[in-house]
């Protein structure tokens, strides 16, 4: 699901003119490729439908009630917070650019949450404090010896998650193995499960 479609509406009147607004949206994202739910569910008000999809993660979330097709708009609601009119004109478009610009921003945030909880090229002093610690992402050379794996996992509980791609290596690859010393075959990403 990445829109959710909540109408509003106070009287029966206002209910059939906005559930019609609401369905054409619904049909015009979904001719748009974009996966789109239109909540009419009557047993819930609009704050709860709200969190409802809150908490399902949905991206984005129309509003849609007597003032917004007065002004021939919605209100958009971002899962990255704010709120913004957005005209019912082109609105798969406006609706497609705010998906790409959703996308981009929880992206960058989960990187920059990634690089927060990392340490790169640690030593073993560092890397055991690390793990000892608050724990993470550590990244370092490992020598491929079944040896140190395991006393690695004796002393810290943690464990190889992977070998990285190169677009998530290190910008300068290890020489040795974080552990023992010995020559580097591969970084590897140790962390500890929960």
């Amino acid at each position: 699901m990445q829109v959710a479609i909540v109408p509003i509406w106070k009287s029966e009147e206002e209910k059939t003119q906005v559930s019609g607004v609401g369905a054409r949206v619904k049909d015009e994202l979904a001719r748009a490729g974009i996966r789109v739910e239109l909540d009419l569910r009557e047993s819930m008000k609009p704050g709860a439908k709200y969190f409802d999809w809150e908490a399902k993660g949905v991206p984005l979330r129309l509003e849609i009630g007597p003032r917004d097709i007065a002004a021939g708009q919605a209100t958009a609601a971002r899962r990255t917070g704010g709120k913004a009119p957005m005209k019912l004109d082109g609105i798969a478009a406006a609706a497609r650019t705010a998906l790409s610009e959703i996308q981009l921003a929880l992206l960058a945030t989960a990187r920059e949450r990634r690089e927060r909880h990392s340490i790169r090229g640690a030593t073993k002093a560092q890397f055991l404090e690390f793990m000892n610690g608050e724990g993470g992402f550590a990244y370092g050379g490992f020598c491929g010896r079944a040896t140190c794996e395991a006393e690695i996992k004796e002393a810290t509980s943690a464990t190889i998650r992977v070998l990285p791609d190169p677009e998530f290596r290190s910008p300068e690859a290890p020489a040795t193995c974080m552990w023992c010393g010995a020559k580097s075959v591969a970084e590897a990403v140790w962390a500890q499960a929960y």
